[in-house]
């Protein structure tokens, strides 16, 4: 008998109704979805889970005794399971403080700034005779002053009220120092003075979630039954025909490549170096222990500047003094300051040879432009440096002991002021990647006219760059009888708005995950 047509037989209809429903079920979707990721985890993930099952929470290093696998193994595996859900990461943190040896010695015998207060509590003392007293005197007299528990007039301290209380009490920092412990702002500084040292450890703990606790009840470890990755061998001996290939979820995430890479900050200081050069400046250098000659006199800079003082120039211990080689040199700057030689000006009345000859830490990068001319015989001419300079401070957020300057000259015959504001102008616009530009009058020791400037950027004005013309009683004892144009920029601040870092010690970190993360510099 022949069937209607579009007939259907009524228990064929029922079979494939049921089969329709059990298919769309919830639990046989998770079956699925369950089947399909066994059938795609490493068999290092699995055996990862299978400890995990027996231990609850372990470490990479007791996962790696259980299972046979390397540490690394563990730990790359650990990350995979991890990003599947199969598996969670803690990370266990614990933290320590060590002495340095120089917080062991002011254990001892006391921070030096204490040391100093007790000093000077019974009456003024001259700067003198505190470093004939305590070895590291700078470094008391910086950080008491810092506190505020110290005064100086003409080099003479003076304890202040707030210093009277201090020598009655036992501060944070000794209390953190004698118990190695304290607040977060306290120890951090101590670890900045290097008087500790903070030693952060921990260890990753693994452990399996719900999900992992479901689909470890159904994996087991065949590794040789497997194959993860086709080789040549595996081909020509026909292996592959016998083994089951390791499926793979081209979704999962790769992992981050970390290519090499120069520090943002090198990045960044190479940028203004070539943009200079493309303005037609040539880089020149100079060293860092320079003498108080090229620092100061021949910037004709009086020799009792504050700016000379122990509070703004790091002096070394070993050799103290130097030479000038070029006598000639000398004796033209020395008559400079002493009655003006032969530039017009009346000097500073008197000059002492031997302070001239003292050993410094450079704190100027003019100091090179100072050193190219005398070494020059005439213009036109351009010079830049970007180096480092060193001046005694509190190291914080916005200070450092050491810090970059850029600064360069321009010679020749028949520049104006007019020139020098031009060019910083395109310096503002070309580098600074100002939107405005505005000068003001200013003052340096060894320029006249002076000026500085200030950029708008990101909305905000920011002194950027100090400049003027050098004095005669510069160029003419060099031996220069062109004008010289002569600019200073504050190049650590404009690497702080590129970088968009708040912190000025970032320019200098290790930070293996900041450097990793940082953007190019372009």
């Amino acid at each position: 008998m022949s069937k209607p047509a579009g007939f259907v037989h009524p228990g064929r209809e029922i079979c494939r109704n049921v089969w329709n429903d059990w298919k769309s079920h919830p639990s046989h979707k998770r079956c699925l979805i369950m089947e399909d990721l066994i059938a795609k985890l490493h068999p290092h993930e699995k055996k990862i889970l299978l400890v995990l099952s027996k231990l609850n929470i372990a470490t990479p290093l007791d996962i790696s005794k259980e299972s046979g696998l390397s540490l690394d193994a563990v730990n790359k595996a650990g990350q995979w399971a991890s990003i599947k859900g199969l598996l969670k990461i803690e990370k266990e943190r614990k933290r320590r403080v060590e002495l340095t040896e120089e917080g062991q010695r002011y254990v001892e015998e006391g921070l030096p700034e204490k040391r100093l207060l007790l000093m000077v509590k019974d009456g003024k003392k001259h700067v003198n005779e505190i470093r004939k007293q305590i070895a590291n005197a700078n470094i008391a007299i910086a950080w008491a002053k810092r506190k505020g528990w110290i005064k100086i007039e003409n080099g003479v301290i003076e304890i202040t009220e707030k210093g009277i209380k201090a020598c009655k009490q036992i501060g944070e920092d000794e209390k953190a120092l004698r118990d190695r412990k304290g607040s977060e702002r306290v120890l951090k500084e101590l670890e900045h003075r290097n008087l500790v040292k903070i030693i952060e450890g921990g260890r990753s703990l693994f452990m399996l979630t719900d999900s992992g606790k479901n689909i470890v009840k159904n994996i087991s470890v065949s590794e040789e039954e497997e194959i993860g990755q086709i080789t040549p061998d595996i081909i020509k001996s026909g292996a592959w025909k016998k083994k089951k290939l390791r499926e793979y979820d081209i979704l999962m995430p790769a992992p981050k490549i970390y290519v090499a890479k120069l520090h943002p900050y090198i990045q960044f200081l190479n940028n203004v170096r070539m943009k200079l050069i493309s303005l037609g400046f040539k880089e020149v250098s100079g060293p860092f222990v320079e003498l108080e000659f090229w620092n100061c006199d021949a910037l004709f800079m009086p020799q009792d500047h504050p700016a000379r003082s122990i509070h703004d120039m790091l002096r070394v211990k070993r050799p103290a003094r130097g030479a000038v080689k070029d006598k000639n040199l000398l004796e033209r700057v020395r008559l400079t300051h002493e009655n003006g030689w032969i530039t017009g000006s009346s000097g500073w009345g008197y000059f002492d040879v031997n302070k001239s000859i003292e050993l410094v830490m450079r704190s100027q990068t003019t100091a090179v432009s100072a050193r190219t001319l005398s070494k020059l015989k005439g213009g036109p001419a351009k010079f830049f440096t970007i180096d480092r300079v060193f001046r005694p401070d509190i190291v914080d957020a916005n200070h450092l002991f050491e810090f970059h300057q850029a600064e360069g000259i321009v010679i020749g015959k028949n520049l104006t002021f007019r020139h020098l504001l031009g060019f910083l102008e395109v310096f503002g616009k070309e580098i600074a990647g100002a939107e405005k530009i505005r000068f003001r009058p200013g003052y340096f020791p060894f320029t006249e006219p002076s000026v500085e400037m200030d950029c708008m950027v990101n909305g905000k004005w920011l002194e950027v760059a100090g400049a003027g013309i050098f004095r005669p009683e510069v160029v003419m004892p060099l031996g220069i009888k062109e004008r010289v144009l002569a600019w200073g920029i504050g190049i650590t601040r404009f690497a702080m708005i590129k970088l968009k870092i708040s912190d000025l010690r970032t320019l200098f970190t290790k930070d293996i995950d900041y450097l990793r993360d940082a953007s190019m510099v372009i």
